[in-house]
């Protein structure tokens, strides 16, 4: 079947027990509904075997799924719904804007957690975004008052929540749950995640150290607030949901060591890349190191932010983290 065809379908299940078995947060039936519907189909009859009811959980997300396709409930036979098991569900759920670290460390992590949590009847993407909202404060007061294994603690916190920042959209994905409002939330999240990072290791180092490493992160902090105001004042005269997500340039390549910069830069103020960068100096005693980079680096983005701002008409720039 096509996509745009106006046609019938009829998808068949065994038993009302079936039809209501959860697919990675999703009834079967509802699940059997939406795929039917984005082939085009104008009506789905769903038959049920034992000709038992279907509970209101179930016939909530059929409402939720089924857009404007008419959907009959009967007592019989028919060909039998061919559904994906969850795995297959949640490993659909990747972005094609995932950096290196996101993709072959932190999705592959996320997507499990995802699969796990999914099956946790009532859960919501909101949840995630909740808990991975509370994680930031253990790890501030780690950073703060913890002392050299608190730093360590901290960053290990702190790509945990880079992690788990991947599970409240997989799940959203998943169970077609997505919308404007918790892509903002969780975007207002992960900014505040990441500023007291930098914020409780800048605070750290300078009352320890008590030299120009306070100053750096300063700059860091500086170019971090102002460079994401400015992409949130675009954002919004855009119309654009409120948040912070990744824009990659799409122009053609320059070639050189432009493209090398942008890259780089590119990487290392993506937030899977830097909160795991962040994790690894750290742990070795790097942590000076680690704060320099991102400062050096943030520079360049910021600069490039400016610059975009001040153009008009210019395309959409990519957040730092």
């Amino acid at each position: 079947m096509g996509r745009g065809k106006t046609l019938d379908a009829v998808a068949a299940f065994e038993s009302a027990a079936a039809a209501q078995r959860p697919i990675a947060g999703v009834a079967a039936a509802a699940r059997a509904v939406r795929g039917l519907a984005d082939e085009g189909a104008a009506s789905v009859t769903l038959r049920i075997g034992d000709g038992a009811a279907l509970d209101a959980a179930t016939r909530a997300d059929i409402e939720r799924l089924r857009g404007p396709t008419l959907v009959l409930v009967e007592t019989g036979s028919g060909p039998a719904a061919v559904l994906p098991s969850a795995w297959e569900v949640v490993r659909r759920t990747g972005k094609p804007g995932d950096g290196l670290v996101s993709r072959w460390l932190n999705r592959p992590i996320s997507q499990r957690i995802t699969l796990l949590v999914l099956a946790i009847p009532g859960i919501r993407p909101v949840h995630v975004t909740i808990v991975n909202a509370l994680l930031a404060v253990p790890m501030f007061l780690c950073l703060l008052f913890g002392g050299q294994s608190g730093l360590i603690a901290g960053a290990i916190l702190f790509q945990l929540a880079s992690i788990l920042d991947g599970v409240d959209g997989e799940m959203a994905r998943a169970s077609h749950r997505a919308s404007r409002e918790g892509a903002a939330m969780d975007s207002a999240v992960d900014m505040a995640t990441n500023f007291l990072f930098v914020l409780g290791l800048t605070l750290h180092l300078a009352i320890r150290d008590e030299d120009l490493i306070g100053w750096i992160g300063a700059l860091a902090i500086l170019q971090l607030i102002v460079g994401n105001l400015l992409i949130a004042r675009r954002v919004r005269a855009q119309g654009a949901p409120l948040g912070f997500d990744l824009y990659k340039r799409r122009s053609g390549r320059i070639g050189g060591i432009v493209d090398l910069v942008y890259w780089a830069v590119q990487l290392l103020t993506g937030r899977d890349c830097f909160a795991f960068l962040f994790m690894v100096l750290t742990v070795v005693g790097l942590e000076r190191v680690a704060l320099a980079i991102f400062a050096g680096v943030g520079t360049i983005w910021f600069f490039y932010v400016l610059l975009r701002s001040l153009l008009a008409g210019a395309r959409p720039i990519r957040p730092l983290a």
